[in-house]
């Protein structure tokens, strides 16, 4: 799938983090929670801002991603 090669692994990850735990549009989920499942690694905050970039989330605040419809789409459609 074309899409998927334009995300990077760890962005992949985190759609499939959500798919696993959050199974609806709208789920949130904070940064805290990336760090634990993650470790503090930079590139997960590159890859949540390349998610937002693509609207697959958005960031209601610093410390919260949330799920949008396309995110929910894409996990489902199989890009991540």
């Amino acid at each position: 799938m074309e899409a998927r090669r334009s995300l990077s692994e760890t962005a992949c990850e985190i759609l499939e983090f959500f798919r696993e735990t959050h199974r609806k549009p709208g789920a949130r989920m904070t940064m805290a929670t990336l760090d634990a499942h993650f470790g503090t690694d930079p590139a997960v905050a590159v890859a949540v801002s390349e998610l937002t970039h693509l609207g697959y989330v958005t960031t209601p605040d610093a410390a919260t991603i949330e799920l949008t419809d396309l995110g929910f789409d894409a996990i489902h459609r199989g890009v991540a």
